[in-house]
């Protein structure tokens, strides 16, 4: 039985090995389904622009209460949503790839990732109904998936699905490889 890898202790099965270790790319991206979701934020925060340099023109009533004299603050929470949307979220994606650590096994592929000192490990089995999946620009590599539900304002369900696998990787073709191969040994 080979031993286990530093850190790595417990976590594997007897018969389980690495296959691949790698890490996401750090750098900003921008993906054609995020353009909606920049375009609203930026009219979220023009919208709280507008509404803050309107309050605060009008001033407060005559002898109003202290309160009144904060009342334009009340938009900078949904001028920062409409910047983070427009903006933040993409620094902050990058900023979690640049946290994140990906290891495939001959079993399973794992996800690590530590963001502000918050650590998960996640593991997803390589199974014989598994469809690996390829993004176009090869640099992405899709295992498996998890469905959410979300209720709207109106009670009513919608079901989500979030693929999982290793994202923006250097090396997507011989990763795939190593887990078509894998996916082959598991078969037998």
């Amino acid at each position: 039985m080979p031993k286990a890898p530093p850190g790595w202790a417990g976590l594997l099965d007897d018969d389980e090995e690495i296959l691949w270790q790698g890490r996401a790319s750090g750098a900003i991206t921008f993906r054609g389904r995020d353009i909606f979701q920049s375009l609203f934020g930026l009219f979220f925060a023009g919208f709280a622009i507008f509404w803050i340099s309107m309050a605060s023109s009008m001033g407060p009533p005559r002898n109003a209460p202290a309160i009144f004299h904060f009342f334009p603050l009340f938009g900078l929470p949904f001028l920062a949503i409409g910047l983070y949307l427009a903006f933040g979220k993409y620094f902050w994606d990058a900023y979690v790839r640049r946290h994140t650590n990906y290891t495939l096994t001959n079993q399973r592929g794992f996800i690590a990732t530590e963001v502000f000192g918050n650590r998960k490990l996640k593991s997803y089995p390589l199974t014989d109904n598994l469809v690996l999946e390829q993004s176009a620009r090869g640099d992405t590599l899709w295992f498996a998936s998890e469905n959410f539900t979300r209720r709207n304002k109106n009670g009513l369900k919608r079901t989500y699905t979030r693929r999982i696998g290793f994202e923006l990787i250097e090396d997507g073709a011989q990763v795939m490889g190593l887990a078509r191969k894998a996916l082959k040994e598991h078969a037998k």
